[in-house]
């Protein structure tokens, strides 16, 4: 059973990791995509497989810290929705790891600027296609979601993660806020907190020192799954398992769940 048929869904970092494993899901369940991302290049990847999966997709390049480049998204979306958007998936992010008293200022704005305020430029982006919308259909407006990526950094702070930490926490308290302002329209707003998730921000460092895990955090990381882990075959997580339980945010098996952030890290709640 397709859980998505026809519904217009907006997915922000749906180039690579986490956002192209949602949009490909989200296209085998008869969704139409806004593939939206910073590099228009992973994105031509991205639509292929959307198309491979049966659906149809629409790429556009945008830098969600500027307010202008999320309306744009927006209107794509509209645009293809004839006015209105279905779900909103917020997953675009970026890491720029240091410990409290090495951490530049340009590495906090960057990091809280990306994850924290791009997020909210989406969300408020949204308005015209998701609130404004609503207040029009009757006799009650049609279900619709937002989907926020936070992580277990934002639970539980980590370590060397002060920015992101604090920007994925603040996604959370968006969330709830998200969800109680939007209720009577039907909105439903809800975060995704994964724990070690294997994709780009997260493999071994190569040509870009800034990405990547150093060699000694990944073996502690491995040495916790090996302890605490699901015994699985696929190992650690991977992106399909966000895009899993994006899927449920996005259907109406959530119909009634709001303003939740669910961690998605195996078993590893209380060690990550």
């Amino acid at each position: 059973m397709k859980l998505l048929q026809n519904k217009v869904i907006v997915i922000t970092g749906a180039g690579r990791g986490i956002g192209q494993a949602t949009a490909k899901l989200f296209a085998e369940h008869g969704a139409k995509i806004v593939i939206a991302d910073i590099d228009a290049a992973p994105a031509q990847e991205t639509l292929k497989l959307v198309e491979a999966a049966g659906s149809s997709g629409i790429i556009v390049a945008g830098n969600i810290v500027k307010r202008e480049d999320c309306d744009k998204i927006i209107k794509a979306g509209m645009d293809l929705g004839g006015g209105s958007i279905d779900v909103i998936a917020n997953v675009a992010g970026i890491t720029r790891d240091a410990v409290i008293h090495k951490m530049t200022e340009a590495e906090w704005d960057f990091v809280v600027d990306v994850n924290m305020k791009g997020t909210y430029n989406m969300i408020q982006a949204s308005v015209p296609a998701m609130r404004d919308v609503a207040k029009d259909e009757k006799p009650a407006p049609r279900t619709r979601s937002i989907i926020n990526v936070s992580s277990t950094s934002g639970v539980k702070g980590n370590a060397g993660q002060i920015n992101y930490a604090a920007a994925k926490a603040g996604i959370n308290g968006m969330t709830r806020t998200v969800a109680k302002e939007w209720a009577r329209f039907n909105i439903r707003c809800n975060s995704i907190a994964p724990g070690f998730v294997e994709t780009r921000l997260t493999s071994a460092p190569s040509d870009d020192p800034k990405l990547g895990v150093p060699e000694q955090q990944m073996q502690m990381i491995q040495m916790l799954y090996s302890q605490t882990g699901l015994n699985r075959e696929e190992g650690m997580g991977k992106p399909i398992d966000i895009a899993n339980v994006a899927l449920f945010f996005a259907s109406d098996l959530s119909s009634y769940v709001s303003g939740q952030v669910l961690v998605c890290a195996g078993a590893m709640i209380d060690t990550y």
